[in-house]
């Protein structure tokens, strides 16, 4: 008897959690043996702090590598072609400019590159 209401509780702790689930938004499909079913909707998770952290140090790097390949004076007149362009061009510029991370970076690479 207790091994029967222990999979009672099991089966309602489920139920209501697929409950819980479903208030936040649900997907209709049909399955393959003709039943409908609601699927809770997958929610858009935000990125980990973590990853967006390597994305952006993956970034000045890449800009402060740029900047010790090409050279300070060639990278500036890269830059200028990229703000007389276009919306996307200076956007581009502006992004790419040069600030003290991507020139400390830089300096640090040159070593390397020579």
């Amino acid at each position: 008897m207790e091994s029967a209401l222990k999979r009672f509780e099991r089966r309602q702790r489920a139920i209501r959690h697929k409950h819980r689930k479903l208030a936040h938004g649900y997907v209709t499909k049909l399955n393959r043996n003709g039943v409908i079913e609601h699927r809770p909707r997958r929610a858009l998770k935000a990125p980990r702090f973590g990853s967006v952290l390597v994305a952006l140090l993956s970034f000045l790097a890449f800009k402060g590598l740029m900047l010790a390949s090409l050279g300070a004076e060639n990278y500036g007149e890269h830059l200028a072609l990229l703000t007389n362009g276009s919306v996307w061009d200076k956007l581009g510029a502006w992004l790419l400019g040069v600030d003290p991370v991507t020139l400390w970076i830089g300096q640090h690479l040159q070593v390397f590159l020579r």
